[in-house]
């Protein structure tokens, strides 16, 4: 472009040309000069710079060439520490160490306590006379009477090796209203009666009966059940034969 100070001399006849002849005049003598070859040069370089700098960005075809030969490089030395465990999973080997300290070490205290106390309760050999005599006892502080009587009821046998047995600490209760209902099944072996059935105040031994503390007559029967122990009807299967009762007049 000439410089504005210079004085401009008009290489056309304004007066004579029209203005469609002056652009064909001036562009035939810029492309002669050569300023489109400069102009499309300038285009094509900086072209050229635009393109390899998006190639060699990180989201070009070069760039993630490139990241990816670097991971290769660095990957193997990442490989060779793939034991080490995540988060979560030593948060878990932690949970099953602290887990097993405590059976190992407080549940076995616990355990142990436990069966010491169950074993100290029951007899050698669980007679139902011996099971009557605790309820009796029970009942004499339940009342509170120089003299009363519990409920004994034993059912007559149904298929020769079942049969239940109801237990109440108040007399002359029906036997669904018995706070103890067993179910026992004689063993042929033992002649024995084992209790594969028990509910104790209308609840079912099981989960129920081991939610929360038991005592005294519920607790023995429940570790009886629980032990898969036996009830030997030393006085045979008739209620008259066991003593329901008791007096303390002198």
């Amino acid at each position: 472009m000439p410089n504005q100070n210079q004085e401009f001399t008009p290489s056309t006849n304004p007066m004579t040309d029209t203005a469609q002849d002056i652009f064909a005049t001036v562009l035939n003598q810029r492309l002669q000069s050569g300023v489109l070859e400069q102009a499309i040069t300038k285009k094509v370089d900086a072209l050229i710079e635009d393109v390899a700098s998006d190639v060699f960005r990180s989201y070009g075809d070069v760039g993630k060439a490139l990241k990816e030969q670097f991971s290769k490089a660095i990957m193997p030395t990442l490989e060779s520490m793939g034991d080490l465990p995540t988060y979560h999973e030593f948060v878990s080997n932690r949970l099953k160490l602290a887990a097993q300290n405590f059976y190992d070490n407080r549940l076995t205290e616990v355990m142990d306590a436990e069966l010491k106390e169950i074993m100290s309760e029951l007899p050698e050999e669980i007679t139902l006379s011996w099971l009557v005599e605790q309820i009796v006892k029970e009942a004499q502080e339940y009342e509170d009477e120089p003299e009363g009587e519990i409920t004994l009821i034993i059912e007559e046998r149904r298929y020769g090796s079942f049969i239940n047995i109801y237990l109440d600490k108040e007399a002359g209760k029906e036997k669904r209203e018995c706070d103890y209902d067993l179910h026992l099944h004689q063993n042929k072996e033992t002649s024995k009666w084992e209790i594969i059935g028990l509910r104790v105040d209308g609840r079912e031994a099981g989960a129920q009966l081991s939610i929360g503390n038991l005592y005294n007559t519920d607790k023995i029967l429940f570790n009886i059940y629980a032990m898969k122990g036996q009830i030997k009807l030393d006085q045979g299967d008739d209620a008259d034969d066991y003593e329901t009762s008791w007096s303390n007049w002198d």
